[in-house]
């Protein structure tokens, strides 16, 4: 009679197998939750456009704008063209921008130059007709409008 060895299975290959599986359900869970992975930081000098926000620790205004803007911002076509730099106040790589009184302020910027600002946060309507603006000083052309 000639006995017959099964091979055990490869313990490390099960785990990684099952730590791959979990890792790819979860970046399409998040993909679908609309969460977007961390980009490279932007150089605001040099970057087409860029709105950058600043703000002030516990500004109550900031953190209404991030509860009913922020992520609707992030996932518009301005939000695409434009997108968003949060900078505290005194943050040195916007210390030649001119002086900031209120907080939140957005500034505009294209190629590194203030294009126009939004001072303060006094609700999204007001916001995104603001914006509207804003963008098409920076060159923004939303699909579907044709620039003459």
């Amino acid at each position: 009679m000639q006995a017959t060895l099964k091979a055990r299975p490869n313990r490390r290959l099960s785990i990684l197998a099952r730590l791959s599986a979990a890792l790819l359900l979860a970046l399409g869970a998040w993909l679908a939750a609309g969460v977007v992975p961390i980009a490279a930081p932007l150089d605001l000098r040099t970057a087409p456009a860029v709105l950058v926000m600043v703000g002030d620790p516990g500004c109550p205004y900031c953190a209404r704008w991030d509860e009913e803007v922020s992520r609707s911002y992030r996932m518009s076509e301005e939000g695409k063209f434009a997108p968003l730099v949060q900078r505290t106040r005194g943050d040195p790589e916007i210390s030649d921008l001119k002086k900031i009184v209120y907080s939140p302020t957005f500034v505009m910027l294209a190629y590194g130059q203030e294009v126009g600002r939004i001072v303060g946060y006094q609700g999204s309507d007001l916001f995104w007709m603001q914006l509207e603006q804003l963008a098409a000083k920076a060159g923004f052309v939303p699909v579907g409008k044709v620039a003459h």
